[in-house]
């Protein structure tokens, strides 16, 4: 795989992330929703966030050849992964959720969609780049334990 066809990939990676940044967002600024769970919502959009951010570092460290990887991640898929995530961002702002409707519409995101598929085909043995990913996984799946739960009522 070409550097440049890799650079395609972590720049859909970043798309990914923001994608569901802005989807969480979104949930922040509702004003039917109480200062606690518009906090919440929020900080899980930071954490996208840097997960958008650490994604591009790996790209960059990549083009730069500061940072060997492989890569099992078929282009189409994600595409269509990224295509996903944009056409949720627009179903949420056309519809109203309340509180408990935002946190089951996280849950499905982080349970069906499973953006962390993705960083378990991305292979390095830099371990600057490994902690990174590890990050991403860990707390993609702090996301999912802690939506389904709120999507639950267990708090």
């Amino acid at each position: 795989m070409t550097n440049k066809e890799k650079d395609l990939i972590f720049r859909n990676l970043v798309r990914i992330e923001h994608g569901i940044a802005k989807i969480y967002n979104h949930f922040s600024m509702k004003s039917n929703f109480s200062n606690p769970v518009k906090n919440f919502w929020r900080n899980i959009a930071n954490e996208e966030e840097l997960h958008a951010d650490l994604f591009d570092e790996i790209r960059q460290g990549v083009l730069d050849g500061d940072v060997q990887v492989t890569l099992d991640i078929d282009l189409a898929d994600l595409k269509g992964f990224v295509d996903k995530i944009n056409g949720q961002l627009k179903s949420i702002q056309s519809e109203d959720y309340d509180e408990s409707g935002a946190y089951s519409f996280g849950a499905l995101i982080e349970t069906e969609l499973d953006e962390a598929k993705f960083v378990q085909m991305v292979h390095t043995n830099e371990p600057k780049f490994m902690n990174m990913l590890t990050k991403i996984e860990n707390d993609t799946k702090k996301h999912r334990v802690i939506l389904i739960n709120h999507s639950k009522g267990v708090t």
